[in-house]
């Protein structure tokens, strides 16, 4: 149980940078620098206001700074990645293959994603 709980908070911190990746590869930006940012306002966001799927619910889906509405799709993401590393711990357990595994649908849930919201295939996800 304890597994799948740490599982589970594993995949909301990878749906988090999935999250990155998804905004900024199509706009050629980088995934590391600068911190993430409000696209409304360009104010930092707070260590406190990037918690995965918990920041997005007491912030009610908005900018703590303008109160700019914050999309649905960063939190569907987390749950989604989430789910799918509890699904892969549950089927393979703790080997190579759940981990494996994992990143394939981190991958494909990125591009899945992207090329929905852009009917972009950025080379970074597609070529591994």
């Amino acid at each position: 149980m304890i597994a799948a709980f740490l599982c589970a908070l594993a995949g909301l911190a990878f749906g988090s940078f999935l999250n990155v990746c998804i905004t900024r590869l199509p706009q050629k930006e980088s995934v590391v620098a600068p911190r993430s940012h409000c696209r409304h306002c360009n104010r930092e966001i707070a260590n406190r206001d990037n918690i995965p799927l918990l920041s997005w619910l007491l912030l009610r889906g908005r900018c703590r700074s303008c109160a700019a509405p914050i999309g649905w799709r960063y939190p569907l993401v987390e749950l989604a990645m989430s789910a799918l590393f509890v699904a892969c711990w549950w089927k393979f357990g703790v080997r190579w293959e759940a981990g494996a595994w994992a990143l394939l649908c981190f991958l494909l849930l990125g591009l899945a994603v992207i090329d929905a919201e852009t009917m972009l295939l950025p080379d970074v996800f597609t070529l591994p």
